[in-house]
């Protein structure tokens, strides 16, 4: 389900009109800062595309970039995508690429003419594999100086025969960073970031027929388990601002050669977590613990058919993570240094997601009985 609210915490089209003014200031000598072409690859997912519409639209970044261009691994993603920017009225965006696989002398001729790149490994099985050619074409176009590379929370503390789906994470990074001391490949990874994202609050939105239904949050998790999950948005918007952030070596001073991690506001028990929620929607809502055999079965059931198979894993070894006690702790000194906040604290997330959490009023029936209203899902 894509998110409902910008990285500002705005409804989704509050800014002006939709319309880009990236390159506007650059091409018309109105801005001092150098040229910067930015790529986002997997921008057919949720973090690419928030990103994306984040840069074309909040004027905070749009005057920073000179041309933004998305890469897609397939030509159904193509044509979301473009259904998407056409949905919201979102201009300006230069290009949708097609990964192929089998024609690494195009993406290397495309790179050519990136020198920021945000590389987001796909949810997929063979993330790693797209990564690495990602990667290796990068250095062989020696253009891309800034190399963003968004990461996940814990993959250090992952371990490759427990948790190998997070722990990969962390063979990406090395070859993510690894171009900085490689004289070879000229510019590219000169400048680079690594941000190590959260668990995304949105994960939550898979079990919205059990709170609609039974007023439960169940999760695969101990009652005194904690976690720390983080709204999109801020990814997003922490995103944006290290792709058109300035410094004198490529990236700004206060992001360049850092490994930024990015958790939620607060740690939260299951309980805790249905305790804000109840806040939030003004009605009682549970936490309900669950196995993680229960936990496959929500994600192979319609709940998860949108969620692809490597995710289904990634989430599932994340909430390992939280059982093991590997996640008790919070990081959001970065995000507070840049933004001056610690970011959407979760009783808000619940506010913006209220009509899917919120539990069904029942129609009582002239039996005394009562009849569940049909939800349709989005």
């Amino acid at each position: 389900m894509a998110p409902k609210r910008n990285a500002k915490g705005e409804p989704k089209g509050a800014a002006e009109n939709g319309e880009s003014k990236n390159g506007v200031a650059a091409q018309n000598g109105g801005n001092d800062l150098p040229e910067r072409n930015i790529l986002i690859t997997a921008a057919e997912g949720q973090t690419g595309r928030l990103v994306l519409e984040l840069l074309l639209t909040d004027e905070t970044y749009a005057s920073k970039f000179t041309s933004l261009t998305a890469l897609v691994f397939s030509e159904d993603a193509k044509s979301t995508l473009d259904d998407f920017m056409q949905t919201e009225d979102i201009a300006g965006l230069k290009e949708i690429l097609v990964f192929d696989p089998e024609d690494e002398e195009t993406l290397v001729e495309a790179m050519k003419n990136i020198d920021t790149c945000l590389l987001i490994p796909p949810a997929r099985k063979d993330k790693a594999k797209i990564t690495r050619t990602l990667l290796e074409a990068s250095k062989k176009a020696k253009t891309v100086r800034n190399l963003v590379f968004l990461s996940s929370v814990g993959c250090d503390y992952a371990e490759r025969d427990k948790q190998p789906r997070l722990r990969e994470f962390i063979d990406l990074e090395a070859l993510a960073m690894q171009p900085k001391g490689l004289t070879e490949t000229e510019l590219t990874g000169h400048s680079p970031c690594v941000v190590r994202a959260g668990f995304y609050a949105e994960n939550l939105l898979l079990y919205t027929k059990q709170a609609q239904g039974e007023g439960k949050l169940p999760i695969p998790i101990g009652k005194d388990h904690k976690f720390s999950p983080i709204p999109l948005g801020d990814v997003a918007q922490l995103c944006a601002h290290i792709l058109t952030s300035y410094g004198q070596h490529g990236l700004g001073e206060d992001v360049r050669g850092q490994v930024i991690i990015a958790t939620g506001s607060a740690m939260y028990a299951g309980e805790e977590l249905a305790e804000a929620a109840s806040q939030a929607l003004g009605t009682k809502m549970e936490f309900a613990s669950i196995s993680e055999a229960e936990a496959k079965k929500i994600l192979a059931s319609d709940q998860g058919e949108e969620v692809d198979e490597a995710e289904k894993e990634y989430l599932l070894e994340y909430y390992s993570l939280v059982r093991e006690g590997k996640t008790n702790y919070t990081a959001n000194i970065a995000f507070e240094h840049i933004f001056g906040t610690k970011g959407q604290e979760i009783v808000d997330f619940f506010k913006v997601y209220s009509a899917e959490f919120k539990p069904k009023k029942r129609r009582i029936t002239k039996s005394g009985g009562s009849k569940a209203k049909k939800h349709a899902q989005d």
